[in-house]
């Protein structure tokens, strides 16, 4: 009975993960409690995984102990979600080699209208049928500087929007740029079906890069029609789950959580 998921991190063992996290602390600290702490409450949580896949009988506490434990790390999954819908622009854009290459297609790129205080500003005519963004995603425990091209912790974030009445079919889109797949850390579709957006870690230097995104800005291309209406949010969520390992939906808080959105998950577990 196969299920769409065909990566190793989608079948690597439980002792695995908490090795890989003991491991690089530093990349997971900023979203779980104190180390000696969170070691504490996974070894609760691994002993009642252990129970479960072992047929035996739970314990009266192993379901607040649970219900705790997400409690606990609420807030680093919000911290986490938030942070990968915060992008940062590279100013000048000149600044950066794989932002520097797709500005022609950013219809109303950033300029500085005064001292160091920058805008988007531009124009399109009736036959620009899309337009691209290149920014950037820094996670929490790097930090910011440019080019951003080839370092650890700095993700790109391309946004590709269709104007006017141009729809894109994503199932379509997913085929054109199946090859590309491989690279991204995801492919976020809108409710609307007007855009998408996709994330690629840094660390693949400015040629692959520039490689990927033409391939996605060719597919954009190919894949865009006016007055397509047969996407819905329920439909387009649909598409998503056939690509569980990396494509999201609109109702995923990845593609929509961003840092000005308060809000806990687990918090009102009962």
């Amino acid at each position: 009975m196969p299920t769409p998921e065909d990566d190793v991190l989608s079948f690597i063992q439980l002792s695995e993960l908490q090795r890989v996290i003991a491991d690089h602390w530093h990349l997971f600290q900023t979203y779980l409690p104190p180390k000696s702490i969170w070691e504490a409450k996974l070894e609760e949580v691994v002993a009642i995984r252990h129970r479960i896949a072992h047929f035996r009988s739970l314990h009266r506490d192993d379901l607040q102990r649970v219900r705790q434990f997400l409690r606990d790390i609420d807030q680093g999954f919000w911290r986490f979600c938030t942070s990968y819908n915060d992008p940062y622009p590279v100013l000048p854009q000149t600044n950066d080699p794989v932002v520097k290459h797709f500005l022609p297609f950013d219809l109303f790129a950033w300029a500085e209208v005064s001292d160091k205080r920058w805008a988007r500003i531009g124009h399109a005519g009736p036959s620009e049928h899309l337009t691209m963004t290149v920014e950037s995603l820094r996670m929490p425990w790097t930090t910011w500087s440019a080019p951003v091209a080839g370092q650890a912790g700095h993700i790109y974030d391309v946004s590709v929007m269709a104007r006017g009445a141009y729809r894109y079919d994503y199932r379509k889109l997913l085929q054109w740029t199946k090859a590309q797949h491989k690279h991204v850390v995801h492919l976020r579709l809108c409710s609307s079906g007007a855009s998408f957006r996709v994330t690629l870690p840094a660390i693949l230097g400015a040629p692959k890069l520039i490689e990927i995104i033409e391939a996605f800005h060719d597919g954009a291309l190919n894949c865009v029609h006016p007055f397509l209406d047969e996407h819905s949010a329920t439909g387009i969520d649909a598409i998503a789950r056939d690509f569980p390992e990396y494509v999201l939906g609109p109702q995923n808080p990845l593609t929509f959580l961003a840092p000005d959105m308060p809000c806990a998950f687990f918090q009102g577990l009962d």
